[in-house]
């Protein structure tokens, strides 16, 4: 079946007539670009409006499909086939149509209750947010459904105001969304881009640069209290680090270690033993820990906010191990195992706000309290 040459015979058919295109639309009750699509080929006429058509026009339906004129009318045998057929047809499609209305209705009454139910609890966030604009998307989508196969949206001259009235609506919508959905992209792309960034991996003493280690992580990571200013003290000292800032945090690990002598030791545990930190009027002082990790430990921060910040004291020969993780992952620091807690299953943390640090106090309900050099 060639439908350009069907077209181009529709086409040919209706200037006969004497018609325009809005004008035969309005005689079968159709939009002109239903018409316009008929006469290019991109479309086909239903079997219902291809009978009417074939009478309008005075000839046979097998002419139509053919794209020429055989016959002066057409047969009425035929015709009245044809208009059964279309009959019978038009009836399978309401049967079928009258389960897709429920469906439909239903999926509006069911949207209109998740919407509610949303709005009721709303907590602000923006995994929340997309839920509920996106909710709010499906159910235009659903109404916009229900409104068309219940037949609201026939494009016919009594409807033209109401059918227009629902594509301005349409485009609103769509154009919100399409605003949403851009930025959305530029706070997402940004992030995509930093949280896939490498790792700046730096190994050798001399990159060792507390003040800038500070400047450049320090809001992000800890004020890194327990490393050493200088190295100075330090007999074959050894530095590593892998960090990466993301959009939110920064992620990755600082080892430093160091021998001393024995005077130079025991000003440095001194130093370590004495970090406190003063949160809402309340001193906070380090930790001293012997049981986690393989030795004796002066700890800063133990897992709040999935970091970790404490000093390894190896008291035989005078070695003290200073280390900050933050978002440990274990696989990544397998070759600095005896760095690392006994129990590595521990670094596995559901709630991260009530771990302990010198640095910050959770009061529970949301109340945080972090240790700042302004205060």
């Amino acid at each position: 079946m060639d439908q350009i040459k069907i077209g181009e015979f529709l086409k040919e058919l209706r200037k006969e007539k004497g018609f325009t295109q809005e004008q035969l639309a309005e005689q079968f009750n159709v939009s002109r670009r239903s018409v316009s699509r008929w006469e290019t080929g991109s479309n086909m006429p239903d079997l219902s409006i291809l009978v009417d058509l074939a009478e309008f026009y005075n000839v046979d339906i097998k002419e139509i499909i053919d794209g020429a004129r055989k016959s002066e009318m057409m047969n009425e045998e035929v015709k009245e086939v044809a208009v059964k057929m279309a009959d019978y047809a038009v009836e399978q499609k309401s049967k079928l149509l009258i389960w897709v209305r429920r469906i439909s209705l239903v999926g509006v009454v069911l949207m209109a209750i998740v919407l509610g139910l949303q709005s009721f609890d709303y907590k602000p966030g923006i995994g929340t947010f997309l839920c509920y604009a996106f909710s709010f998307l499906a159910f235009v989508i659903m109404v916009i459904l229900s409104l068309y196969t219940n037949g609201l949206l026939e494009e016919n001259s009594k409807r033209k105001k109401f059918v227009k009235g629902c594509k301005i609506f349409v485009l609103i919508v769509g154009v919100c969304v399409l605003s949403f959905i851009m930025k959305i992209m530029l706070v997402f792309v940004p992030v995509l881009f930093m949280e896939t960034a490498p790792f700046n991996n730096q190994a050798g003493i001399e990159k060792y640069d507390k003040t800038k280690i500070l400047e450049q992580y320090g809001g992000d990571i800890s004020e890194l209290f327990i490393f050493p200013d200088d190295t100075a003290n330090m007999i074959d000292p050894t530095f590593v680090s892998s960090l990466k800032t993301g959009f939110f945090d920064t992620d990755g690990y600082i080892i430093l270690q160091g021998t001393y002598n024995e005077e130079d030791y025991d000003a440095e545990i001194q130093r370590l033993s004495s970090i406190e930190c003063t949160v809402d009027g309340i001193t906070i002082g380090i930790k001293y820990d012997e049981e986690s990790y393989a030795v004796p430990a002066y700890v800063a921060i133990d897992g709040l906010d999935y970091e970790y910040e404490y000093a390894l004291l190896n008291e035989k020969n005078h070695t003290i191990t200073y280390v900050l993780l933050s978002y440990p992952e274990y696989v990544d620091l397998r070759e600095y195992e005896e760095y690392l807690k006994l129990d590595v299953d521990e670094y596995k943390i559901e709630d991260s706000w009530n771990q302990f640090s010198i640095y910050s106090r959770h009061y529970g309900d949301g109340v945080y309290i972090e240790y700042s050099d302004e205060k």
